[in-house]
């Protein structure tokens, strides 16, 4: 199923379902593309602290840069990776490349792990600025849906 018959798809859901229904997102949407609509949303939300880290993260997407990676995590690290910029950093750094610095051994993180942050991510936007998270994910899935029409 493409992703904007997913998103058609899985908009009407019962209340207690919106988590399973990020989870189901996560693993149904390319990773990039998914990843690229993130940025722009969260880009809308974000105070101007962050505003450096969303460019160079836009940056990587564009031309994917090991020393670029690098500093996008140490941005990241700083802003907080309890913050939607921060998270979507985080899925970025560890979606290619070794998590230990230049010159040790490479330890590459578990496949798993990107797509549980961009998970986290909208975990982040479908629970902000509502009583009910089910509404929040159904909004996020509606723009999702109307930008992949």
């Amino acid at each position: 199923m493409s992703d904007y018959g997913y998103a058609s798809a899985v908009q009407q859901f019962s209340d207690g379902e919106w988590e399973d229904v990020l989870t189901r997102w996560v693993k149904q949407a390319e990773p990039l593309a998914l990843s690229l609509w993130l940025l722009s949303g969260v880009r809308c939300i974000e105070h101007t602290a962050s505003a450096q880290l969303l460019d160079e993260m836009q940056r990587w997407y564009a031309e994917p840069d090991e020393k670029l990676r690098w500093q996008i995590f140490y941005h990241a690290e700083v802003l907080g990776f309890d913050t939607p910029a921060g998270a979507l950093a985080l899925s970025l750094f560890w979606s290619q490349g070794s998590m230990s610095p230049e010159g040790l051994e490479p330890v590459y993180p578990e496949p798993h792990l990107s797509g549980e942050m961009r998970r986290c991510v909208l975990l982040m936007l479908a629970t902000r600025n509502t009583d009910n998270p089910a509404d929040g994910t159904r909004r996020l899935l509606a723009q999702w849906a109307q930008e992949k029409a």
